[in-house]
C-alpha cells in the first residue's frame, strides 16, 4: 500500500461502536418504553455497554493506528534489509 493511501479504517471503528453501544442502548430504550420501566433497563445496559464500548473501540483504534504506522514508517530491520539488498547501506556512525 502506498504511503499516501495509508489511513485509519473508520468504518470498522463505527461498526464496533454501533454494535457495542448504540444498538444495545437503543434497544434498551425501546424495551423500557414498551415495559413502562423507563429509566431502569437503560441505566443497567448503559452501565454495562459504556465501559465495554470504550474498551472495544479504543483497542480497535490502537490496532488501526499500529497498522497505519507500520505502513508509513516500517521497522528499522525492514529498512536495513532493503538497503543491504540494494547494496546502499548507511555509513557507520563510528567511522
Amino acid at each position: 500500500m502506498d504511503r499516501q493511501q495509508a489511513h485509519v479504517n473508520w468504518r470498522q471503528l463505527t461498526i464496533r461502536l454501533l454494535l457495542t453501544l448504540i444498538a444495545p442502548v437503543g434497544f434498551a430504550l425501546l424495551l423500557d418504553w414498551w415495559l413502562a420501566t423507563l429509566p431502569l433497563i437503560t441505566m443497567v445496559i448503559g452501565l454495562i455497554c459504556i465501559p465495554l464500548a470504550t474498551a472495544v473501540v479504543v483497542r480497535t483504534a490502537l490496532s488501526e493506528l499500529d497498522r497505519v504506522i507500520a505502513e508509513v514508517a516500517p521497522d528499522d530491520q525492514v529498512v536495513d534489509e532493503n538497503q543491504n539488498a540494494d547494496g546502499a547501506a548507511l555509513p557507520d556512525a563510528g567511522a
